[in-house]
């Protein structure tokens, strides 16, 4: 790995790990409202919570025509994949569809970017996907599992959100030249707010203020930890390192879910986790590897 990177390489692990925590706070909050209720609220906390950080990084708020379509376009899919993630769980396996998303992600990603601007894939990004999908899959014992239930018509909604994420990290490697990140961010959230505003206009909207303390500690995590930091530092490597190198440090996602759960829920670390949490970090490594 390229020193110079070493820093957004750590903070993108820390952003990562967040994200597998998301995993179990969305299965929360899907027993307190709907998709589209838990969605608003998300975009709209992260938001605010990221507003002040454009203003003290003195980050102008002004946006162009040619900025607000990458934006905008951005936050569609944005939008498109918080609903079918909130969605997923649920109705679908979550903890089979957590990890059968965030190991489909890169692999998406980096087809559609070889699709679609050409971006040339090497040996070692194909045996590094290979591996992050056998990971994924030793993490939750694929061989134990019934696949049509892994397939059934909740966990679609998982594959949905996959492909969402892809598109996302495309628009959002090719952003770099156009907007810095952190008001893309910004607007971003904003503007996918508004969007779940739409779909939302049905829902309690107000009656989030009357749920407990465990609602509130769930969302936030899911807004400020998840979404203001965790999705930023990602649209950072993004930019920075390019949509394949970025989308791979997903493969480390399945690995801090099972570690959450682990430590959370009391479940055991069995030798096909620890492997495939092994070849996944290791799929990372080798798609982040500077070619020869």
């Amino acid at each position: 790995m390229d020193s110079s990177n070493t820093k957004l390489y750590i903070a993108t692990l820390i952003a990562m790990a967040v994200w597998g925590l998301s995993w179990t706070n969305a299965k929360i909050l899907g027993y307190y409202g709907d998709a589209q209720l838990m969605m608003f609220w998300r975009f709209t906390i992260a938001t605010l919570s990221f507003a002040p950080i454009v203003y003290y990084t003195k980050n102008s708020f002004s946006l162009n025509i040619k900025s607000f379509r990458f934006i905008a376009l951005n936050a569609i899919f944005m939008t498109s994949y918080n609903y079918f993630y909130f969605k997923g769980t649920q109705v679908g396996l979550a903890g089979a569809g957590g990890v059968l998303v965030t190991t489909l992600n890169p692999i998406n990603t980096a087809i559609l970017a070889a699709i679609l601007y050409k971006i040339r894939l090497y040996k070692k990004d194909i045996y590094g996907m290979i591996l992050g999908l056998i990971g994924g899959g030793l993490i939750i014992e694929i061989w134990r599992m019934d696949l049509s239930l892994l397939f059934q018509s909740g966990n679609i909604h998982f594959l949905m959100a996959s492909l969402s994420w892809a598109t996302v990290t495309l628009i959002t490697s090719r952003s770099k030249d156009i907007l810095p990140f952190i008001p893309y961010s910004f607007w971003s959230f904003c503007i996918a707010s508004l969007m779940s505003l739409f779909f939302a206009m049905d829902q309690p909207l107000l009656s989030v203020f009357h749920f407990d303390w465990i609602f509130w500690l769930n969302m936030m995590l899911l807004a400020i930890g998840s979404m203001a930091f965790g999705t930023t530092v990602y649209f950072l490597a993004s930019v920075r390192l390019g949509p394949q190198k970025a989308s791979a440090f997903i493969f480390t996602v399945p690995v801090t879910a099972m570690l959450f759960a682990i430590i959370l829920l009391d479940e055991k670390l069995t030798y096909s986790i620890t492997i495939g949490s092994l070849l996944a970090l290791f799929a990372v490594y080798l798609i982040n590897k500077r070619p020869k």
